[in-house]
């Protein structure tokens, strides 16, 4: 994503087999259009299109988002991984001669919400929506399991005259049988299930004929019905073959219902209006300003200098010290990223000696966006060279932050890659947020120890780890 009011969005088209850039507002239309038919109400576009706008912008790591992963390097993929959609190409192929109105019309309501996300507390929202309620929405502990406080049921008839606002559907025994992992018993002359308000108040003697039986809340004599059936006998059994089930409405129910949008919106409701009665408390507010030269503005970074004080004496051949290197480069990246406008906080500042459960807590309690732990390795084989970055298990932003690291390391300072690594470190496993321990070097080694000892190595190491960060937030 770029700075600024043009904002650009790195999409991967899977029938494309590559990435490419375009336009936010361009690529809310797309979607748009897989989302909603170009025929509905413009009002209720408007607001389907604010509910895009907002789905896109809560992906981007800029707005803390997680972006695409299963592409590197994108903002959302159309696979199925992020969202599917036809592309502009696919959408001429299906809508023919009357794609140019249609797509005006797509176009027309996402420029006419430009810049526009619904937020709660200044972040984006999950925007639900789903194509008919029928009667009410849900809420949202009813299907996801958690309270959200703007996910709440909301009342509404609006899609009453909707196709969904009441189906049916057949499905057979063995459907049933197959879909929900079940066994139903069969019937026989002398057996069968009652189904209460049908068929109910079954009694049998010991042969198994029908003595009495009620059928449709009238009660009869076996013999009687044996007779107006035509059956064979009072010995008799029934299966029912096909089950007819009524549904109202379609999807899940929460958020916007979109035949209750469109319906609003051709009774008068502009499209913000629709938007606060389907969501509780939100807020439409516009895309966050990013200033060019402070990409970093918002994010909170604890940075901790390994080591300090005696708690460490690790040192190269030449007397280099590693707790001295640890702290001068975590100035300098703090500087760095102080400067795209990041808070940045140490864990020390000076040639202290912090405990280890200190640097977690002070991680815990400021819960920064990510903690980055700056180390370098020393071990009696002089030889042995390059960068090791470790993460905590399940950490996946840690993991993609650490690849993105390393990446530019390899570019700015040529670090040999030892690898992006698992482990089981204590702050790792102690500090509560995404956490990475960078092992830039090993200092036993006299090449990389006389490295070390230039400021100018020093600062491609932090320049290396910031536009790691910069590419893990999407600025370059």
């Amino acid at each position: 994503m770029t700075c600024g009011e043009n904002v650009i969005i790195k999409v991967y088209y899977n029938n494309m087999n590559g990435m490419v850039k375009m336009p936010l507002d361009e690529l809310v239309a797309e979607l748009l259009a897989s989302r909603m038919s170009p025929c509905f109400n413009m009002e209720a576009l408007k607001a389907q299109a604010l509910l895009i706008r907002t789905g896109i912008v809560r992906q981007l790591p800029v707005y803390d988002g997680e972006g695409c992963r299963a592409y590197a390097g994108a903002d959302i993929c159309n696979s199925g991984h992020c969202e599917k959609w036809l592309s502009r190409e696919e959408l001429k192929e299906l809508w023919g001669g009357s794609y140019q109105e249609k797509w005006d019309r797509i176009m027309e309501a996402a420029l006419s919400t430009r810049g526009e996300i619904v937020t709660v507390n200044s972040k984006p929202i999950h925007p639900y929506y789903h194509p008919c309620c029928g009667g009410a929405t849900e809420n949202s502990e009813d299907v996801i399991g958690n309270k959200v406080l703007y996910l709440r049921k909301v009342l509404c008839d609006y899609c009453r005259e909707s196709l969904y606002w009441e189906n049916t559907r057949d499905v057979t025994i063995e459907e049933v049988e197959e879909k929900l992992g079940v066994r139903i018993k069969r019937a026989s002359a002398v057996e069968a299930p009652s189904v209460k308000g049908i068929i109910d108040e079954i009694e049998r003697d010991r042969e198994g004929r029908v003595r009495n039986i009620k059928i449709g809340g009238k009660c009869f004599r076996g013999s009687d019905v044996k007779q107006l059936l035509g059956l064979n006998s009072t010995r008799f059994g029934w299966d029912p073959l096909i089950f007819r089930i009524y549904s109202g409405g379609k999807g899940h129910g929460l958020g916007m219902c979109q035949h209750g949008a469109n319906a609003m919106a051709a009774k008068g409701y502009g499209y913000r209006e629709i938007i606060h009665y389907y969501f509780t408390g939100v807020e439409i507010t516009g895309i966050r300003s990013f200033e060019k030269d402070k990409p970093l503005k918002g994010k909170v970074f604890v940075l901790d200098p390994g080591h300090g004080g005696d708690d460490s004496d690790n040192r190269g051949i030449g007397g280099l010290k590693e707790k001295d290197i640890n702290l001068e480069i975590s100035k300098m990246l703090a500087e760095t990223l102080r400067g795209a406008g990041a808070v940045v906080y140490l864990t020390r500042e000076d040639d202290s000696k912090v405990l280890m459960s200190r640097r977690a807590e002070i991680g815990n309690d400021l819960r920064p966006h990510f903690f980055i732990s700056i180390h370098h390795n020393a071990i009696e084989n002089p030889t042995v060279s390059g960068t090791e970055i470790y993460y905590f298990k399940g950490d996946a932003e840690g993991e993609k932050l650490g690849g993105a690291i390393m990446k530019h390391m390899v570019d700015q300072a040529g670090v040999i890659n030892r690898g992006v690594r698992i482990a089981n470190f204590y702050i790792l496993r102690e500090v509560k947020v995404s956490s990475l321990i960078l092992e830039i070097g090993y200092i036993s080694n006299p090449m990389e120890e006389k490295k070390l000892e230039r400021d100018t190595y020093k600062k491609q190491i932090a320049t290396g780890i910031y536009k790691g960060i910069m590419e893990y937030y999407g600025g370059i």
